[in-house]
Order: C-alpha cells, then sequence, then structure tokens
C-alpha cells in the first residue's frame, strides 16, 4: 500500500499540491466530516463493528489539494494496520482552539489532532496533550531535526511529533533587480540597497504581511533572530535594532503601509502583479506563483542577513490527546512520519519533510527554489516553545504594529513588549 501513495505522490499529485500552504484558504472541505467517536464501545475504545481495531479519531483542517494525498494515506494506513482504523473529522483552522479547549473541559477530545506547531506547548502544559517522548524515544526511525522537533519539547515532555514543515525566504523579480543593477540581496544593507532601487513608479521594493494576526509574528521573527534578539529579551539593544531595520522600511517608503493589512495570501498577490521587487513569503507560494504568475522571472534566496541567518518555522504537529491509546495513535505517527512517506508527500504539497535523513540535494534537485527553502529547514527557529505563546504571540504583534504605524519608537515598542512579556512570565509562576 505504500508503494502505491509513493507513485502517486511523485506523479499525479505534484503539481496540484504545490498550491497548498500556511495561509491558503478554501471552501471546499474534501474530507468531510465524521461523527464517528460516538460510535467507539466506551468501556473498550474498539471500533462498534466488533473488527477489534481500535478506532481513533483524527481532526485536521486541510482543504484541496493537500487533502486528497492526505486521505489517500490514511485509507493506506487502515488497509495495512492490525491494530487501529483511523477515522478523519474536519474542523476550521480558526475554531479549533476553541472546540479543543471546549471539548476539554467536556472531556470530548478526539484522540489525535493537528496543531500548528507554537500552540502544541500550550496544549499540552494545559493537560490536554499527553507527553510522548517514551513512544518516540522507543521509535527506531526517530531521526527528525531539532530545529523543528524542539518546537514540541517543553521541559523535558514531547507533546507531539512534527509532520510537516515550512519556512520563510526572500522572493525577488529577476528582471526588476537587473534593471536597477543590483545583485539578489544576501545582507541586511544589500536588502536597503536593493529596496532603494527598485521602489519607484508606484512600485515599492519590498512586501511583507505585518496583517494584525499571527503571520505578523511569524514574518518578523527572521529579522528578531538576525540580529541575535529575542522574544525573552524585547528590550535588548539587538531587539531593538532589529524592530527599528523593519519598520524603517515603511516609514522611508520602501514598503507600503498596507503591508498593516496584507496576508501572506495579499503580499504574494501584489508581488505577482509586479506592485512590489521582493517580497517575505513562504514555500507554499512558490506553487501560487507558477501557476498565476506563468511569465513572471523570479527567484528565491534566503532572508538577507545580519549577524546570523535565520527563518521562522511553519508547519503543524501530530499530538495525541489526553485520554487516547498512545501506542495505537503512535502506530499512525509511525505511518505518516516515517521516511517512505514523509518525504515524498511534504514534497507534493510544497512543504518539507522534518526528517534528518532526506537527501535535501536529491530531493530538490529538479527544483532550485524548493530547495533554497529546504536548505534553511537547518537555520530554521520555532516560535516559542512556550506554554502562553498565544499572549507572547499578542505582544509582538502589538509591538510591530505600533513601530509601523509610528504610534511608538521602535526602542518604545520593544521596551513596552518587553514590560508585558515579563508580566506573562510572573503569571506562570503563580
Amino acid at each position: 500500500m505504500k508503494k502505491r501513495f509513493l507513485a502517486m505522490a511523485l506523479t499525479g499529485i505534484m503539481t496540484a499540491g504545490l498550491l497548498a500552504g500556511c495561509g491558503s484558504s478554501g471552501d471546499t472541505q474534501a474530507d468531510t466530516a465524521k461523527d464517528a467517536k460516538d460510535e467507539k464501545t466506551a468501556d473498550t475504545g474498539k471500533d462498534s463493528d466488533g473488527g477489534g481495531k481500535t478506532e481513533v479519531v483524527l481532526w485536521h483542517s486541510m482543504v484541496s489539494p493537500e487533502v486528497e494525498p492526505f486521505q489517500e494515506m490514511i485509507d493506506n494506513f487502515n488497509a495495512q494496520s492490525e491494530k487501529a482504523t483511523v477515522v478523519t473529522e474536519w474542523v476550521a483552522r480558526d475554531e479549533q482552539t476553541k472546540q479543543l479547549t471546549i471539548g476539554n473541559m467536556a472531556g470530548e477530545l478526539p484522540d489525535m489532532v493537528f496543531v500548528d506547531n507554537p500552540e502544541v506547548i500550550n496544549y499540552g502544559e494545559m493537560g490536554v496533550f499527553q507527553d510522548i517522548k517514551k513512544q518516540f524515544d522507543g521509535w527506531d526511525e526517530n531521526q527528525f531535526l531539532d530545529s523543528i522537533t524542539n518546537s514540541c519539547v517543553y521541559e523535558g515532555k514531547m507533546y507531539g511529533v512534527p509532520y510537516i514543515g515550512n519556512n520563510l525566504a526572500l522572493f525577488y523579480d529577476k528582471d526588476m533587480l537587473a534593471a536597477a543593477g543590483v545583485e539578489a540581496p544576501t545582507t541586511w544593507d544589500e536588502l536597503v540597497d536593493a529596496a532603494q532601487k527598485t521602489t519607484k513608479d508606484g512600485v515599492y521594493g519590498l512586501g511583507f504581511s505585518a496583517i494584525k494576526n499571527a503571520e505578523c509574528t511569524f514574518q518578523f521573527m527572521p529579522f528578531l533572530w538576525s540580529a541575535e534578539g529575542d522574544w525573552t529579551d524585547m528590550g535588548s539593544d539587538d531587539s531593538i535594532k532589529a524592530m527599528t531595520y523593519y519598520s524603517d522600511f515603511v516609514k522611508n517608503g520602501l514598503a507600503n503601509k498596507e503591508v498593516l493589512n496584507w496576508s501572506q495570501a495579499d503580499v504574494c498577490k501584489q508581488f505577482a502583479s509586479g506592485n512590489c521587487a521582493m517580497m517575505v513569503n513562504g514555500s507554499w507560494n512558490v506553487g501560487t506563483l507558477r501557476n498565476d504568475a506563468p511569465d513572471k522571472n523570479w527567484g528565491v534566496v534566503p532572508i538577507p542577513q545580519d549577524k546570523v541567518p535565520a527563518s521562522c518555522l511553519g508547519g503543524e504537529a501530530l499530538c495525541i490527546t489526553k485520554n487516547a491509546d498512545a501506542d495505537a495513535c503512535f502506530e499512525f505517527i509511525e505511518y505518516l512520519c516515517g521516511k517512505e512517506i514523509s518525504a515524498p508527500y511534504a514534497k507534493s504539497v510544497a512543504k518539507f519533510s522534518p526528517r534528518s535523513d532526506v537527501d535535501i540535494d536529491k530531493e530538490f534537485a529538479d527544483d532550485p527554489e524548493m530547495k533554497v527553502f529546504a536548505e534553511q529547514m537547518e537555520n530554521t527557529k520555532p516560535r516559542g516553545p512556550y506554554p502562553k505563546w498565544t499572549e507572547v504571540d499578542n505582544v509582538i504583534i502589538e509591538a510591530c504594529q505600533s513601530a509601523l504605524t509610528e504610534a511608538k519608537t521602535p526602542e518604545q515598542a520593544c521596551k513596552d513588549a518587553a514590560a508585558a512579556i515579563a508580566d506573562i512570565e510572573e503569571s506562570l509562576k503563580k
């Protein structure tokens, strides 16, 4: 069954899958929600038809075209497993937090759930997810990049296994940069120079997302980390330097003020339309550009750096809820996150396997743009991990927006953020 999926992933799905990614949306819920959990026999956890296999209910929020190859994997797993049957239920991403909170209070949780990586520790420390470090350590194929697995680990406990990853890089219009006489930038100074020379005639040098949600933090963090600042020390000189550099693009007219309202999808549309010469965006937009702007001449380089290279981790982890059969659930994790399935599936949806034993040069030999993102995974860091990351996220968003609108100086925005994060840290001690 695995071989059948691999053939499918590497042929029929490749082109369509490139359209999916973080921030993608769609009205088609290709995976019909199934209310199978109520059919379980309460005292055994076995499926109601007496087949002897443990029924595992999995929540996800995938939409087409990513959901089709995913459902193929579910079907293949169910056919070959002698222990478990996975039943999927679709939950909208923006509803997941509410549903997990309600389900935790009511004692009606799924067995497994796909969770955005910065939220894993939050739910784990709330007691929603099990610590599965024992199962992970006992898995022979647990070869993963530390930079990614760290998003699921907090104080020695592991609350999930990353199943897919992505990050951010710099897209650039080759023709615009050539006309301006500049090369693709690799440093902060070079990025400013390229933005200055390409900002003219209604075109802005750089586009990025600073919208008032998690996409803002996601896109700011690479600048913060490259300056060797950090969310744990927002008041430091390095953090203030990063905020100043970031906000100066808008202040100096090198980025449109509308970045405050643009999602990452909006930024991609602006770049595709020729309204900005460069943009910070994710790997999932490689397919979008190829589909929506087939005649555009563009390339990708790592996000230009100050002191160190940096990018921000996107993607999801597969988590097991507190009362679920961990062994049955982990059998599915081993299948989904094993080397045979993980790498080709991730590539088919323009994302990346979190495994350390994937040969990037071989996997992306025919795709130089995607290879840039793949090679960055080792320099990619997660947001957090922290049990109150959502609160920290809101603080950073406020700091970015206040600096970009010049409601506060970058220094004041950072110092206020540092004070607010200190209060959050203090609340954990109570």
